[in-house]
């Protein structure tokens, strides 16, 4: 009785370790199927790349059964364990994991997904790219750029394998835009954003003026006058303005107004005529005779067989010159109007000096408030103040004076 008990107790155990082996490959089945259904929904799309998966399991994903076929049961791994599962080790030869588990590190793991490793062909997910092995995000600023025609979300720019915002982060520019800036008189130039995120250089400078905008230009005019004229807000001349500060002439220009006869006056650097007239603009000529026209004076006394005989007659021709410079000296003992004379003298030039001491005078220019003269007598606009003799003037025998001292009136 206690035997036969015993061979029931034996038969009760084998029964029910059929029983559990056959649960224990539906979970793991059922595991690798969840699996691969949360991996799909996360994605929510077709365009991974899952791998291969073993033949026996793929029939047991389509048909959704769990099975006790040997063929749906993952194989054997070198050790005798179960291997091509999540979290189990790799298999070996062409398929070392089942479904769409990828082999890393040794074991089967998930793939695809953020942080996790790329599928076959190096799949990832929506929104990331394979780098190193692993899918790591992408098509963000800061990130690299997507794989295909969208490398960059939000606008973003593909420079350099990297997605930048570009318009947006310091330092960048948008593709296509451009911008003007200022330039040279009133000019402007541009510069292009190119694929890169980069300004170009910039263009020449366009539409510039001829001078800068509130500047000021001045130049002479008249008679050391002066003109201006300011440079407009759209860097072009304004007229000159009228000019002002011009005075009397032209610098070295030459006058005869107010001047005696063959007297003149030259306009100096200043632009003003001198007070009083100077240089001479008459020649000294020699003709017949013994006397000169008005505003002329002798100078010489000669004979010429060119005037005549000379018998019974020293001289026949005389040498005039013009009454101008602040003084001269003439053939005679006395000068023309506007002249005092100065100096007496015996010279041979005016002939001979038998039973005449002097037959040369010298004259200057009668001008200043006071003046020296030979004689007792002022000219009209002076008197005299003061007498004296002088032998410049001639000899004093029988006379106490011969020269006066006149101031103006």
């Amino acid at each position: 009785m206690r035997e036969f008990a015993t061979i029931i107790t034996l038969l009760c155990f084998a029964a029910c370790a059929v029983v559990d082996e056959s649960n224990t490959a539906d979970v793991r089945r059922s595991d690798a199927r969840t699996d691969r259904t949360a991996l799909a929904d996360v994605r929510g799309d077709s365009t991974i790349v899952n791998p291969p998966m073993d033949s026996g399991v793929i029939g047991a994903m389509d048909t959704g059964v769990a099975s006790t076929d040997s063929a749906v049961t993952p194989p054997m791994d070198s050790s005798g364990g179960r291997c091509g599962e999540q979290g189990a080790p790799c298999c070996a030869g062409a398929t070392p994991c089942t479904g769409i588990l990828v082999c890393s590190a040794g074991q089967c793991r998930t793939c695809g997904r953020s942080d996790e490793p790329c599928c076959a062909g190096n799949g990832c997910n929506s929104g990331l790219t394979c780098q190193s092995g692993r899918c790591t995000g992408c098509g963000m600023p800061g990130q690299m750029c997507c794989p295909g025609a969208s490398a960059c979300a939000s606008g973003g720019t593909c420079v350099g394998g990297m997605c930048r915002a570009c318009g947006v982060e310091m330092g960048t520019c948008a593709p296509g835009t451009s911008e003007m800036q200022r330039c040279g008189n009133c000019g402007t130039q541009t510069r292009m954003c190119n694929a890169d995120c980069g300004w170009g250089p910039w263009s020449a400078c366009g539409g510039a003026g001829v001078c800068a905008a509130g500047m000021m230009e001045s130049r002479a005019c008249g008679f050391c006058g002066n003109q201006t004229r300011r440079c407009a807000a759209d860097c072009s001349w304004e007229p000159w303005n009228t000019c002002s500060g011009s005075r009397d002439c032209m610098p070295g220009s030459v006058d005869t107004t107010g001047c005696g006869l063959c007297s003149q006056r030259t306009c100096g650097s200043d632009c003003r005529w001198p007070a009083t007239c100077s240089g001479c603009s008459c020649m000294a000529s020699t003709r017949c005779g013994l006397s000169c026209p008005s505003g002329y004076h002798p100078t010489r006394y000669a004979c010429s067989f060119s005037c005549g005989s000379c018998s019974g007659l020293s001289n026949n021709q005389v040498t005039c010159e013009p009454n101008c410079g602040a003084s001269f000296s003439g053939c005679g003992l006395s000068c023309p109007a506007g002249f005092h004379p100065t100096r007496y003298a015996c010279s041979f030039s005016c002939g001979s000096c038998s039973g005449l001491s002097n037959n040369q005078v010298t004259c200057e220019a009668t001008a200043g408030t006071s003046f020296t003269a030979c004689g007792l007598s002022c000219p009209s606009g002076y008197h005299a103040v003061r007498f004296a003799c002088s032998f410049s003037c001639g000899s004093c025998s029988g006379l106490s004076n011969n020269q006066v001292t006149c101031m103006q009136n």
